[in-house]
């Protein structure tokens, strides 16, 4: 291309007295400008040029977003630095040749790598504010999770900290005005990240060599039951133990809802640092009431005399085979509960976020609600009156309200070959079905007595934790850690 230059960002004396244009208001843009903020360039950005502004924003980091056209007496005065993708460069450039401008650069993919590196170094020589927590549940998904009831703790209690989300979407919705909201991989979320006190996550984190000094991260997980195998017992591999190694040992803090997987964080995770024996959060809601029964009906838009059957399956190792396990015959189910348990049942049916990117079949099941997109499936297993599940340690949260559960498990030989458990599936307090009419078997003849009782002994003998304080408890520890160094 010529008369452009690439933009060399370790020498950038000779722009410290240019009025800067910079092209492009995504991703690029957003980078660019945080970096040349951060070298005290920033006052020297006039506005970014865009191709459309129907397509952009008015502002973008305080400064006018305008079209080229409305900015042809600016670039007499400017240097423009074209931030966009490759693909695009030539056709902006032409038309910006065709104006006078004083001088035109770019940027590149490496560049930005570099840039990103040097926001990074950057953030982390910020001041770290205690008081600050941010949350990551499932790296950038919706508003649920342990994360969702420890913010609503805070939020609750009026505690003196600032929260902040981070988002992998900036459409999601749900997260309270109490909170911010950031998107994961912006020059803003580094800031944030590396300045706050606490960090939060439900799953291996992978900060484990940026984690500063005096930052307290704590790993709440996601399930709790001896069930399907986690982490370094299904990766046995020597770069899979190092990397869970090194991770989870970055963690100043594990929590658990059983003793039992106490041991699991020794064994599969590696960790050798303090576990929380508090219970989960997000289960604190089965022991209050609450109104999140009736706004799941209005939400999914379910009328109040009837029931819920919630399906939640979960993945298997081969994602994509996924689908053509959860074959059930919905309606022969639907009137085996009614005939068993009276009343009108309603399936409502959500399957695991791992599937997202197959693309969700379109009505899998006839007259059944679609909730895989629903934010938090804690708040369906409060609406729900009976779950059927597979090998899913959402059966563990579900049942601790002494609600049924029933487990079809038609592909149960060859789940255990490809992931495995932790105890026999036969010791599971579940009525369990291999095929259609094991399952409906199961429902006809299923003993309320007998499986509260042997409910009773598995929560024993697994050590449940859970009893509706656990969010009350991580919160007051968290504090404990902000006061240390007031």
């Amino acid at each position: 291309m010529n008369d452009i230059k690439l933009l060399d960002i370790h020498n950038l004396d000779f722009i410290r007295k240019e009025k800067i244009i910079i092209y492009g208001a995504g991703k690029y843009g957003d980078y660019l400008y945080s970096f040349l903020e951060l070298k005290g360039l920033g006052q020297n950005v006039v506005c970014f040029a865009v191709s459309a502004q129907e397509e952009n924003p008015d502002f973008f980091h305080t400064k006018p977003v305008k079209t080229i056209d409305k900015l042809r007496e600016e670039l007499k005065d400017s240097i423009v630095i074209v931030a966009i993708g490759a693909s695009q460069i030539g056709r902006v450039v032409e038309r910006l040749q065709k104006n006078i401008v004083r001088g035109i650069y770019h940027v590149s993919k490496e560049t930005i790598e570099d840039v990103t590196k040097e926001i990074i170094a950057e953030s982390r020589k910020l001041p770290i504010e205690k008081n600050k927590v941010i949350f990551s549940n499932y790296d950038g998904m919706g508003y649920g999770g342990n994360c969702k009831y420890i913010a609503e703790k805070f939020i609750g209690g009026h505690y003196p900290v600032k929260l902040v989300w981070a988002v992998s979407d900036k459409n999601i919705q749900g997260i309270p005005e109490q909170i911010e909201k950031v998107m994961i991989g912006t020059p803003r979320y580094y800031r944030e990240l590396f300045t706050s006190g606490t960090y939060i996550t439900n799953t291996v984190h992978n900060l484990y060599e940026q984690k500063r000094e005096r930052q307290f991260f704590i790993n709440t997980w996601h399930g709790y039951g001896p069930f399907k195998l986690a982490e370094g017992a299904v990766n046995k591999d020597a770069v899979s133990r190092e990397r869970y190694s090194k991770s989870n040992a970055a963690s100043d803090l594990f929590l658990t809802a059983s003793r039992f997987y106490t041991k699991i964080y020794r064994e599969s995770f590696f960790y050798e640092g303090e576990v929380m024996e508090c219970g989960a959060p997000r289960n604190d809601v089965f022991f209050t009431d609450n109104e999140i029964k009736a706004s799941v009906y209005k939400k999914i838009g379910i009328p109040f005399d009837k029931k819920i059957l919630l399906y939640a399956p979960t993945f298997r190792e081969d994602t994509g085979s996924s689908f053509q396990k959860y074959d059930i015959d919905m309606k022969r189910v639907v009137n085996a509960l009614g005939q068993r348990f009276g009343g009108e049942y309603i399936l409502v049916y959500r399957f695991h976020h791992y599937l997202y990117a197959l693309g969700m079949p379109q009505n899998f099941y006839a007259d059944a609600v679609d909730a895989t997109y629903y934010e938090d499936i804690q708040e369906l297993l409060v609406a729900a009156d009976i779950v059927i599940t597979d090998y899913s340690s959402l059966m563990w949260d579900f049942s601790l309200q002494k609600r049924p559960v029933f487990l079809y498990q038609n592909d149960e030989r060859d789940y255990e070959n490809d992931r495995g458990f932790y105890s026999p599936v036969s010791e599971w307090p579940y009525p369990k079905a291999h095929t259609q009419e094991e399952l409906i078997d199961a429902i006809i003849h299923f003993d309320n007595d007998s499986y509260i009782k042997k409910l009773n002994a598995f929560f024993e003998e697994y050590g449940s934790c859970d009893d509706g304080h656990a969010a009350e408890r991580v919160v007051k520890r968290i504090m404990n850690e902000i006061d240390k160094d007031r």
